[in-house]
């Protein structure tokens, strides 16, 4: 049995369909890798994954939004389709097995953060009202 890993962003808002009254839930994962060469140029390498992912878990479809990023586990597999130039591509595809939300979109990330608040690790005056929690 093959097993592929995912981590990437989400190119589209998934699509959830039913395929002979099975659910299934789709979308498109894109991994970038950035590297310099040997001229010590910054290459970039985008990898698209087409996934399908066969579940009744359907609620976690309102979170799948462009941009999202997300872990992806399942079984790969290689299409062959003609693209605009007519020449046969091969294309990635999963059949999902589990997904796992790992953080907010692009878009999120460009709203202010809100700063934490420092704790206040100053002890009580008093000792006797020290609470270390220890039975004895």
């Amino acid at each position: 049995m093959l097993k592929a890993q995912i981590l990437g962003h989400l190119g589209n808002d998934c699509q959830v369909s039913s395929v002979n009254g099975v659910t299934v839930v789709n979308f498109n994962c894109c991994h970038t890798e950035k590297y310099k060469n040997k001229e010590g140029v910054l290459v970039s390498k985008s990898v698209w994954v087409n996934c399908s992912w066969f579940t009744e878990k359907t609620a976690i479809a309102q979170y799948l939004k462009k941009g999202t990023q997300i872990y992806a586990e399942g079984t790969p597999s290689v299409d062959i389709y003609k693209n605009k130039e007519g020449q046969s591509t091969p294309q990635l595809r999963l059949r999902v097995n589990m997904v796992q939300l790992l953080g907010g979109n692009k878009q999120d990330n460009q709203q202010p953060q809100v700063a934490a608040q420092p704790e206040n690790n100053s002890l009580p005056q008093d000792e006797s009202l020290v609470d270390d929690g220890l039975p004895f």
